[in-house]
């Protein structure tokens, strides 16, 4: 049977033309598209496109405001409050991120409070932007829903995430950061940043990561950084299969926007 795929910038394309046409901006478009095919590149396809549709109605439905960007209402040497506007969450969440990153780059910590925001879903992709820093990046959630990422020897981070599974199964006990949950506003995300340079070289910090992972085992809830490479090489490489039933979920957004899909391509095809 033929392996149909698609390219990862086929769909990116596709999809910030659908989110234009939903009422988001072409800039703010094509960055949502670009959060959600990370999910794709990630092999957590639910996260994906499959949830373009859900998207598509809360913008259009002004469920979320697409205008919105948040803006900073609160701010001192190492924290910042931020009211989200009821915009977009994963976009709003990417600022109140971006906030922490330059407060921890001063203060060696970074604490962002997001205030009227809603429901984001998965939350790994921003944690892992956080991780780059490097810093050990936090994101929390009002509904017990968090994400963490670890910046790991191999390059990419290792990224837990609860809502890509049942607590029960997640690698971190379950309740462990139930603490943290405290400091979440009502309607709202605490973002956080630690700068790993604050605390010890990140060449031990790389080391003691690395041995913690290597004794983990698989979790659902968890991205650790040598399978995460390899789904990512092979997205890339190969392109994406997307399930029938997420191009009928979008059928009546890509009439409505006369758009057409992306063209497929055998995966033999891909150039490695």
């Amino acid at each position: 049977m033929e392996d149909v795929r698609y390219r990862l910038d086929d769909l990116r394309r596709f999809a910030s033309t659908l989110l234009a046409c939903a009422g988001l901006a072409p800039v703010r478009a094509s960055a949502l598209a670009t959060h959600l095919l990370w999910y794709e590149a990630a092999g957590l396809p639910e996260f994906g496109l499959a949830s373009l549709a859900g998207w598509l109605e809360r913008i259009e439905g002004r469920a979320v405001d697409p205008a919105a960007e948040g803006r900073v209402t609160g701010e001192m040497t190492g924290t910042a409050v931020f009211d989200g506007q009821n915009g977009v969450p994963p976009l709003v969440l990417a600022r109140a991120a971006e906030l922490a990153m330059e407060k921890a780059r001063d203060a060696g910590l970074g604490l962002t409070r997001v205030h009227h925001l809603g429901s984001a879903g998965p939350v790994a992709a921003i944690a892992a932007e956080l991780a780059v820093g490097p810093y050990v990046g936090a994101v929390l959630g009002h509904d017990g829903s968090w994400a963490l990422a670890l910046p790991a020897p191999e390059g990419l981070p290792a990224l837990f995430d609860s809502s890509l599974t049942s607590p029960s199964n997640a690698i971190l006990p379950d309740g462990s950061l139930a603490w943290a949950t405290a400091l979440v506003p009502e309607g709202g995300w605490l973002v956080g940043a630690i700068a790993v340079a604050a605390l010890e070289p990140l060449g031990t910090f790389h080391e003691r990561i690395g041995e913690w992972l290597h004794r983990q085992p698989e979790s659902a809830a968890a991205l650790l950084p040598a399978a995460w490479e390899a789904r990512r090489r092979a997205a890339r490489e190969h392109g994406v299969d997307v399930r029938p039933a997420v191009w009928e979920g979008l059928a009546p957004w890509i009439e409505r926007a006369h758009v057409a899909r992306p063209a497929t391509f055998r995966s033999a095809d891909a150039n490695p």
